[in-house]
């Protein structure tokens, strides 16, 4: 992973990079920002240009024995800690145990969505944690010298995961680790994490990135046309994450406009049975697509109800979304909008716990009906 790989961010990068060259390096840093900024993206790319045999120009030359093994994720010196579900029946005690599905997140998710790790380990409903038997591991780590480079690196992702027994076991080692010990704190929000923990970390903070650097980010990766790749940046929030959704099905797009469409006519003409028939198309799609597309639902009702205040600078919407929101958006209005929205995420829970998806669509469209003629107070 190389800086230069990664979108935006300048002033973070040139932080880490003088770090480096100064020879300060931190014991203890933080990464810190919204999910989607990249963040992990950083700090692997800082790991590899820490162990980099012959760095040039501020990158890691990409070509060495340690390069290589970051490029693989199998660097002897490189540990990554994250929350996991702890299973004494499944012998899932920590981080390494799952060590598989984390190796596919890398690989396939490298932007780092949450829901999509949650659903590799089959979290289902469970909560994720940093337990103490992770502590235990990184104790026992920091006492044995590196073992091919001069830095045993830990990639810490969440540690406002991390449980108090946890931090309590990891103040001293990360407050006077091992000579060549480094510690990496990947946090989706610093405010969580435990103060004992964070009073003893260098913070570096990434912001949420600009249209324009989404815009490149679609385009180099995913070969949107320029024009196209405007268009969509402005429906990512400045997330990297929605970025590679919008991207690696970027057809969808329209599929779930047209979707949409045929849902609000149908339930605004109130032919139930034609929403009887839409039901049992999406719920075709499957439980994952199922949940793309409700979450298209929630940013498009959330988009109509904007788009009635006609300030064309707060409204994010593709040409063909915009024409039909022109006549529609009127329907989404202050005595409907929350429980629009309420309604859909609800609609998204039941099928994420594996609800029959025809049942929990077909009631979610009837309700539509009765949402689209409330009139408002």
């Amino acid at each position: 992973m190389r800086f230069s790989d990664i979108p935006g961010h300048e002033n973070a990068k040139t932080n880490l990079r003088e770090l480096v060259s100064s020879g300060h390096i931190p014991h203890a840093l933080m990464l810190s920002g919204p999910s989607g900024s990249g963040k992990m993206l950083l700090a692997r790319a800082y790991a590899q240009y820490l162990h980099c045999s012959d760095p040039r120009d501020g990158e890691p030359c990409g070509v060495c024995q340690n390069c290589r093994l970051h490029a693989e994720t199998n660097h002897p010196d490189l540990h990554f800690v994250y929350p996991i579900v702890k299973s004494k029946a499944k012998k899932i005690l920590v981080s390494a145990d799952m060590a598989e599905p984390w190796q596919t997140m890398l690989r396939d998710y490298p932007t780092m969505p949450e829901e999509k790790w949650l659903e590799l380990i089959e979290a289902g409903n469970s909560q994720t944690a940093i337990y103490v038997d992770e502590a235990d591991d990184i104790v026992r780590a920091d006492s044995f010298p590196p073992y091919s480079s001069k830095y045993k690196i830990f990639i810490i992702w969440l540690p406002e995961r991390m449980r108090a027994e946890t931090a309590n076991k990891l103040l001293k080692v990360i407050e006077e680790p091992a000579e060549g010990t480094i510690f990496i704190m990947v946090s989706n929000n610093e405010l969580q994490v435990l103060p004992t923990i964070f009073s003893r970390v260098q913070r570096i903070h990434t912001g949420r990135l600009s249209d324009a650097e989404i815009t490149g980010y679609l385009n180099a990766r995913y070969h949107f046309p320029q024009e196209k790749a405007r268009q969509y940046a402005r429906l990512c929030g400045g997330s990297l994450i929605r970025a590679d959704e919008l991207g690696s099905h970027s057809g969808e797009n329209d599929e779930f406009l047209e979707f949409y469409q045929e849902i609000m006519r149908a339930a605004y003409a109130k032919r139930v049975a034609r929403l009887r028939q839409l039901s049992e198309k999406t719920a075709a799609f499957g439980r994952e697509k199922i949940r793309r597309f409700l979450d298209y639902m929630s940013r498009m009702i959330r988009e109509n109800f904007i788009y009635n205040m006609k300030v064309p600078m707060l409204s994010a919407l593709t040409p063909e979304e915009e024409a039909f929101s022109t006549r529609f958006a009127p329907f989404i209005n202050h005595g409907n909008v929350e429980d629009f929205l309420s309604e859909t995420d609800r609609a998204r829970r039941d099928v994420e716990r594996n609800a029959n998806a025809k049942v929990v669509l077909f009631d979610y469209y009837v309700l539509i009906i009765i949402l689209l003629h409330r009139k408002p107070k």
